[in-house]
């Protein structure tokens, strides 16, 4: 469900390959956060459209996305992270 290891992301956040998956994985009554890159990115903009339109009822945009998060010193997960993790350790 949630698709690769991205090399960086929000901890809890979900990859979707599709937004077929998306659609059909997530549940219209919960709260949803979409976020991009960066807010130049308008991915999660069109992306939130998409969930509104097929009745999801709770749909958020955090529109700094991972740049804000990340400049804000809030935890990162991914394949990236752990791979400074390790050569910190050396």
């Amino acid at each position: 469900m949630s698709g690769p290891d991205l090399p960086k992301h929000i901890p809890g956040s979900l990859h979707f390959a599709t937004s077929r998956e998306a659609l059909q994985s997530l549940n219209k009554e919960d709260e949803i956060v979409v976020y991009c890159s960066d807010e130049n990115c308008i991915a999660n903009t069109a992306f939130g459209q998409l969930l509104e339109r097929h009745g999801s009822m709770h749909v958020l945009h955090f529109a700094g996305g991972l740049a804000e998060w990340e400049l804000a010193g809030y935890p990162l997960e991914g394949e990236w992270i752990r791979q400074q993790e390790r050569q910190g350790d050396e």
